[in-house]
């Protein structure tokens, strides 16, 4: 219980310096008004002022995309075509390159080392983004976002969207910086995580309809019984099935990607009070139950290590070489499948097995029934646009991404290429790809440079299943979403980066989320874990986790 104090102690003067928290946020410049905003707590953002066309020269932005896009000199023709009486744009050029994604992360990371010559980038969260942003690598591009002289950018990106896409720098003395580093792209804020499953196997064993787990698991069963050339399930991931990832957050007890410090293997689970304002604790499976007594009601007992055996209930029906690469599964009753995967994992099954019927389960019981605020999530993706900070051409090249997310017709053109060439529109949300050969086809890698919620064209494929259509309508709604309080936090490990490395270490080796293991094993494995973890500093991380959301809480309520 000693611990415990000390943190009550840390929480406590944590909350009193609440009012000495500075917040900045900065537009394309700073200035020494922006510091005394600092010293005050006050949040200022310099808005980028429209381009004066008198004062404009010809100016030539290059830009760099992950993976390769085909036949792109038609649709940068196309905008020439477009924007040639507009007295900026027309003087806006575009060049273009590419670099492979097994490449990219080295070469995006020389590039910045060596300030090459570019002015708008592709970055994934898996690149590094925050570290570069840390670093000050990327532009802060706030002064662009809910901005008159930028209407395309202020509808494509309203105010909740930029919200989820403001970064919190934590500084040195622990107040914290805001800005917008990077424009995340994305068509929807987070995929609907489920499973294909063969529908005629279901008719054909007079199986009840899949509702829920129970019939789900009932269906995976007789199909292992009666189908011996086939798997229950196939595990490519499992990927939270009936986890608490998605129900707790709606009681205050979150888990994400930012605070799973240690990897995928051990979770951590943040309990915040009822308003989000105060950390109550962080736990990971197999802490003592001191730990879980401060967490929210309904949490205050070790409900990952509960989960974690739980599921181990599935072990039956999985293929018995899983984890391994070098063996080909055999065909499965049911297959992990994202809601947007889903399109081309059944064309693929129809091409081996053309009289295969389908259906799509939704992992998340409020998910499943569509009800609304039930994502609670970060609101962003993995996939961002970002402007070098050495960039001279930073109002160009916002200039231009005004232009392309300002319009349908802008968009679709650098999305789906030439309309009446590459596609044509089905109804107002449609759209059906054009019967030409590959090396005529547009293509662009769309998660690299211009997804847009706003902006989202359903196939065919979609529009023509009812039931698939309405989860993509559900997916596409803002209103199904709820911005998580923890939304734009940021570890910095700096001060434990030892104990963190050792601990993940530890998790790496558990791979308790392939289920390998029964369930007395599974909770073996999970103590002995702790154990480790906690003579390599386990309590140690957990005070600067627990620190650290606070103060970012503190200055984001404070805002």
């Amino acid at each position: 219980m000693k611990r415990r104090n000390l943190l009550r102690k840390v929480t406590s003067s944590v909350l009193v310096s609440a009012l000495a928290l500075g917040i900045t946020a900065c537009g394309s410049s700073t200035s020494s008004k922006n510091d005394t905003a600092a010293q005050k707590g006050e949040e200022v953002v310099q808005e980028a002022a429209a381009i004066s066309a008198d004062e404009f020269k010809d100016t030539t932005i290059n830009i760099r995309v992950m993976n390769e896009y085909r036949n792109l000199d038609k649709v940068v023709a196309k905008y020439e075509e477009m924007v040639a009486n507009d007295p900026i744009l027309s003087k806006i050029h575009l060049n273009f390159s590419f670099v492979a994604g097994g490449d990219y992360k080295d070469k995006l990371t020389m590039a910045l080392a060596a300030q090459e010559d570019y002015d708008l980038m592709f970055c994934g969260g898996w690149h590094g983004l925050s570290n570069f942003i840390q670093e000050g690598d990327f532009a802060d591009l706030s002064g662009y976002f809910n901005n008159d002289n930028y209407p395309g950018l202020k509808a494509a990106f309203p105010e909740d969207f930029t919200k989820a896409m403001t970064t919190y720098l934590r500084q040195e003395d622990g107040t914290y910086k805001t800005g917008i580093y990077g424009i995340n792209l994305a068509s929807f804020y987070e995929d609907s995580r489920g499973f294909l499953y063969r529908e005629d196997l279901r008719k054909k064993y007079n199986c009840d309809p899949i509702t829920d787990e129970e019939s789900l698991m009932e269906f995976v069963k007789t199909v292992a019984e009666n189908e011996k050339d086939m798997e229950g399930v196939s595990l490519s991931n499992f990927f939270r099935l009936d986890s608490p990832w998605y129900t707790a957050k709606h009681e205050h007890v979150y888990t994400q990607d930012n605070v799973n410090i240690f990897g995928d293997q051990t979770w951590v689970y943040v309990g915040l009070s009822d308003d989000n304002g105060t950390v109550l604790n962080a736990v990971v499976a197999g802490d003592d139950s001191a730990e879980f007594e401060l967490m929210p009601e309904g949490y205050q007992y070790d409900f990952i290590t509960e989960y974690t055996q739980e599921r181990t209930k599935w072990n039956d029906y999985l293929f018995e070489s899983r984890g391994t690469t070098d063996v080909v599964e055999p065909d499965a009753a049911i297959t992990y499948c994202a809601l947007t995967e889903y399109e081309s994992k059944v064309k693929t099954l129809l091409e081996k097995i053309p009289e295969a019927e389908c259906g799509f389960y939704v992992i998340d019981e409020a998910q499943r029934n569509r009800e609304e605020g039930a994502v609670v999530c970060d609101m962003v993706t993995n996939n961002w646009l970002v402007v070098p900070e050495w960039s001279e051409k930073t109002d160009a090249t916002m200039y231009f991404l005004n232009w392309m997310f300002g319009s349908k017709e802008a968009h679709d053109l650098f999305e789906l290429g030439l309309e009446g060439v590459d596609w044509t529109a089905n109804g107002t949300d449609g759209y059906i790809p054009a019967d030409i050969s590959e090396d005529e086809k547009y293509f662009m890698p769309t998660y690299s440079f211009t997804l847009n919620p706003n902006y989202v064209r359903k196939s065919e494929f979609v529009m023509s299943n009812e039931e698939i259509n309405a989860q993509y309508d559900y997916i596409l709604d803002a209103s199904s979403y709820k911005l998580s309080p923890l939304a734009g936090f940021v570890f910095d490990a700096s001060n434990v980066e030892t104990e963190v490395a050792n601990i993940s270490a530890l998790s790496n080796e558990l791979q308790l989320t392939l289920s390998m293991y029964d369930a007395d094993t599974a909770k073996q494995k999970i103590d002995k874990w702790h154990e480790e973890a906690e003579k390599v500093g386990l309590e140690t991380v957990r005070d600067e986790l627990v620190k650290q959301i606070q103060e970012f809480l503190n200055a984001k309520n404070a805002n």
